[in-house]
């Protein structure tokens, strides 16, 4: 029976089965010399001693109650303390072992998914997960970052969102805050510390100006990099701006042309299906405007694809003076835009760092929040973002 408990400083004296449904073990400790949990000091009498209840990992699905003595020794030095027990945390109804198995199924399961398998009540489960998240978040070494990715996503309707903080050379998250302003930001640096924000090198957004604004007044030095996902989308917005003034130009039987054609225009060339590429050269020979807006966006695709920042940057400024000779309203709005951005464009074209990893978590935390049907505890939620993609690992 002892081997089969696997609990080496404590003997099973007694166990009984209750009606086919749970276990009882009365264990005994092997041992009878205790450390006060004060100053940490050993005696070899106690004072008194009462049993607690601790619930252990299931038997053949059978839950498993330990009945174990807990000892009060007189320390002359902190008075009467109780006495370090390494099976439980102190004030804990349950054994370390048990709450390492919660902790554990709750990476890939939900709180009442976990709750109903090991038939125990859901805060239980929730309040392990926060302990052991904790733990793993205070082991955490942030020293080395050099290069953060700041990224925002949506939390809830109403335009309610949440900031994430990205170690872009580790691939993890490093902080959640919620709504997306300047303040977010400053509540940011303050926790990171001056001494880490000195040694930040690049960091990467979306053009977002408070994250700009602050940036700028934390990290003076670092390289501000735009995001070149989010450079190129405004220019598939001006396409689409095109497309429609087009449509709305033409007499109603000359929009039949460029009826569905919305996506055959924003969808990169080399995706394109065999007969989307004939419906494309199609709707691209009956207009002008549209062909040479077309190729422009594909061109301007090319240049963000060049590996070498001189080469980049002619091209770029090369690009700009076609989108001025073709004099197209919508495109020139464009070039205004990466004129007043472009600081943040060349920074791209040097260090070549982009905001894909937040994006691509940006996924893992709709997923979270899926799976949950929501979150009501706004704390609870920040510690399953950083536990799911903070990789906290228990050395």
């Amino acid at each position: 029976m002892d081997s089969f408990i696997g609990l080496q400083s404590y003997k099973a004296v007694r166990w009984k089965r209750h009606h086919k449904q749970w276990i009882e073990i009365w264990l005994e400790p092997t041992k009878l010399k205790w450390r006060c949990a004060g100053c940490g000091r050993w005696f070899v009498r106690c004072r008194d001693r009462t049993l607690i209840r601790l619930r252990d990992l299931n038997v053949s699905c059978h839950p498993v109650w330990l009945w174990v003595p807990r000892y009060r020794v007189p320390c002359p030095r902190c008075g009467i303390r109780r006495a370090v027990t390494g099976l439980a945390r102190p004030w804990a109804r349950c054994t370390r072992r048990f709450e390492r198995w919660l902790f554990e199924l709750t990476d890939g399961m939900t709180v009442s998914k976990v709750a109903s398998l090991m038939q125990t009540h859901w805060r239980l489960v929730r309040k392990v997960e926060i302990h052991y998240t904790l733990g793993l978040l205070r082991k955490r070494n942030l020293d080395g970052i050099t290069d953060l990715g700041i990224d925002e996503i949506s939390e809830k309707k109403g335009h309610r969102y949440l900031t994430l903080v990205t170690d872009i050379t580790q691939r993890r998250v490093i902080w959640v805050g919620r709504n997306r302003d300047r303040k977010v930001l400053k509540q940011f640096f303050r926790w990171f510390g001056q001494k880490r924000t000195h040694r930040i090198k690049r960091v990467v957004i979306d053009m977002h100006d408070p994250y700009e604004l602050e940036i700028r007044a934390r990290c003076p030095r670092a390289a501000l990099i735009y995001d070149h996902f989010h450079v190129i989308k405004p220019m598939s917005l001006a396409i689409d701006n095109i497309r429609r003034r087009l449509q709305s130009e033409l007499p109603p039987e000359g929009r039949q042309y460029l009826k569905n054609s919305r996506y055959l225009l924003l969808r990169p060339k080399e995706t394109l299906s065999g007969n989307q590429s004939i419906r494309l050269r199609e709707l691209l020979a009956v207009n002008e405007t549209l062909s040479m807006a077309y190729i422009l966006k594909e061109d301007l695709r090319t240049v963000f694809r060049l590996k070498d920042p001189r080469r980049a940057r002619a091209e770029l400024k090369d690009w700009k003076r076609r989108v001025r000779e073709s004099a197209i309203p919508e495109l020139l709005e464009y070039v205004k835009l990466l004129d007043r951005r472009r600081f943040g464009i060349m920074n791209f074209f040097k260090h070549r760092k982009t905001n894909g990893l937040s994006e691509g978590l940006n996924n893992v935390v709709k997923t979270l929040k899926k799976d949950a049907y929501g979150f009501h505890d706004w704390e609870y939620f920040k510690l399953k973002i950083l536990r799911k993609c903070g990789k906290l690992y228990d050395d």
